[in-house]
């Protein structure tokens, strides 16, 4: 390796290292003066960890903060990160008020991953633990997520075999374009009996500082408890804590 190459991951090292769950925003100033680096390095790394994900800058303070791409380095679950353990009080906060289980979701190799669980009160085991991976094609979480990806991903799911969960399971090519254009136009998705029966999700899409949606958050509950104008009331409260969550990663609407 070069050593300009290597003095380059050594001051984009040092940089990352300054951010923590005490510090979680860096002015310019801040970073060059922490890090102890001439301003032109500081500006050059700081330029390229934002180009690459690393970084993510605050529109409203200009100050920089850990980026979505720090969740690649160590692999799905690696996402523990103070990026989504900051917002975990909004999942507890929204789990209580709707007094179900609430989750936050990744996509990783064409499966939904469950990254975070708060449980409601009610009794109900679903297999949402925190790490397992679900299919896509009959989860409002996993769609919500792949309704926003490029159309090669789009259609490398509708193109698998997709495994028939319940009689109500969304199997035909057709059927899941439109519900992904509905979620696409309605920036949220809601799926009765399609992985459970009698149980009813209802997912949003979270962004990251470049716009793209990299998660979900979802409330899962038996039909019964999800039913009429509490959908409606369910849908406006999950939009509203996934738009709080994206506010996180950096994406301001």
């Amino acid at each position: 390796m070069k050593a300009s190459t290597l003095s380059s991951v050594t001051n984009a090292l040092r940089i990352l290292r300054l951010f923590s769950q005490k510090q979680k925003e860096l002015s310019f100033t801040d970073i060059a003066q922490l890090s102890d680096l001439p301003k032109s390095s500081t500006h050059r790394t700081i330029s390229t960890l934002v180009k690459e994900g690393f970084l993510s800058r605050n529109p409203r303070t200009n100050h920089y903060r850990l980026g979505l791409a720090i969740l690649s380095l160590g692999g799905v679950i690696f996402s523990h990160h103070v990026l989504y353990k900051e917002a975990l009080p909004i999942v507890k906060k929204l789990s209580e008020a709707l007094d179900e289980s609430a989750h936050i979701c990744l996509m990783e190799n064409m499966e939904v991953v469950y990254l975070f669980r708060v449980e409601g009160r009610h009794p109900d085991r679903l297999l949402t633990q925190i790490g397992r991976k679900n299919p896509i094609h009959c989860t409002s979480e996993g769609l919500c997520i792949l309704a926003f990806q490029d159309e090669s991903t789009i259609t490398q799911l509708l193109q698998s075999e997709l495994y028939p969960y319940t009689p109500y399971t969304l199997t035909h090519r057709n059927e899941l374009l439109s519900l992904i254009a509905d979620i696409q136009n309605n920036d949220y998705c809601l799926l009765e009996n399609t992985y459970y029966e009698n149980y009813t999700s209802i997912a949003a899409p979270i962004r990251d500082y470049t716009g793209k949606v990299v998660s979900s958050l979802s409330v899962i509950g038996h039909s019964s408890r999800m039913t009429g104008k509490k959908q409606e009331i369910f849908i406006e409260k999950i939009k509203d804590a996934a738009g709080k969550i994206s506010e996180y990663l950096g994406h301001y609407s």
